[in-house]
């Protein structure tokens, strides 16, 4: 990590690992889990963020490597996913920039690739978009690719829903 995290943020890492790893033995169980970070705007989700999926990819401590880890960033709009797309690129020394991918209308993988950090828009996923329809030398929908990846690594799919920017 580049940046030195807070003790507060640090803290919520360990934390999320933790809850992240309990979840995991649920999964194996057959026990579909999610795990929230809940933080005020400005406490840095983000970095808490990256220097969890740099730790659970990479290893840390007591944290085994996982290096079949997949992420899938999902937030509002475009613009807020290259926010946090430039935001990891500079945080992490862990996930360099050929690892992070922006979901684009041509996107067209039967799964997700371990080791990538994925980012997603929700205006990509209607029922109008290019990504949930087959046709034009596309062989997998983006919900295809999803359940895909989640039936192949169900341990290792993360999903993150980024809520921090929704207008109220």
């Amino acid at each position: 990590m580049r940046i030195e995290p807070k003790d507060f943020q640090d803290n919520a890492v360990l934390r999320l690992t933790e809850e992240i790893e309990s979840a995991r033995r649920e999964i194996d169980r057959g026990r579909l889990q999610a795990v929230v970070l809940s933080s005020p705007t400005g406490s840095g989700k983000t970095v808490i963020m990256t220097l969890l999926m740099e730790r659970l990819w990479a290893g840390h401590e007591s944290i085994a490597p996982d290096p079949e880890a997949i992420f899938l960033w999902i937030s509002d709009s475009p613009e807020l996913n290259i926010q946090s797309k430039e935001k990891i690129e500079a945080a992490s020394d862990v996930f360099p920039r050929s690892r992070l991918v922006i979901i684009e209308n041509d996107f067209n993988l039967e799964r997700l690739v371990p080791g990538n950090i994925y980012f997603l828009n929700t205006q990509k996923l209607g029922v109008s978009s290019l990504l949930t329809k087959e046709g034009n030398r596309r062989e997998w929908t983006i919900w295809q690719t999803i359940e895909n990846t989640a039936k192949a690594s169900p341990a290792h799919l993360n999903l993150i829903v980024d809520e921090a920017h929704r207008g109220m």
